[in-house]
């Protein structure tokens, strides 16, 4: 399993968000991640994903998202990827309001590691998120009951 990926290109629409779970989801059972941790992967996606599509392209503008499940022995690192107007960096938390603004602190909050960096070959931004398996530090994962 160690340095596989699964690829994904989407439309920038919240009609496609669901895509993004249910890979991160069958990618997650794959690799034994337990239910809050799967979880949190799918929340940690799903908030990426909805910031590039709230964001990143001007109102009914086109758009695509790139999706990257990376799977390493011990972890599972998520890529989201745009070709839109790019982020401010760096990147400031903001005060919540009704239109939003928790998505990237709750990034934070559920997975190991986050880097927000402007894209290589231009315009865009590149979320990479990056959650540990339960096997690390010599803990084996197990499977949570079900409730």
């Amino acid at each position: 399993m160690n340095g596989e990926a699964v690829r994904l290109r989407f439309p920038a629409r919240p009609e496609y968000l669901r895509l993004a779970r249910l890979a991160v989801t069958g990618v997650g059972e794959r690799m034994s991640f337990g239910r809050s941790d799967l979880a949190d992967l799918k929340l940690a996606v799903t908030e990426a994903c909805s910031n590039t599509v709230r964001h990143a392209y001007a109102p009914g503008a086109p758009g695509e998202i790139d999706l990257e499940l990376r799977i390493e022995d011990d972890r599972l690192e998520l890529v989201v990827e745009d070709r839109g107007v790019g982020i401010e960096l760096p990147v400031r938390e903001v005060e919540p309001s009704v239109e939003g603004g928790m998505g990237l602190s709750i990034i934070r909050a559920v997975v190991d590691e986050l880097e927000i960096n402007p894209r290589a070959e231009g315009a865009g931004t590149v979320v990479h998120m990056t959650k540990r398996t339960a096997a690390r530090d010599g803990v084996q994962a197990c499977a949570e009951p079900e409730v």
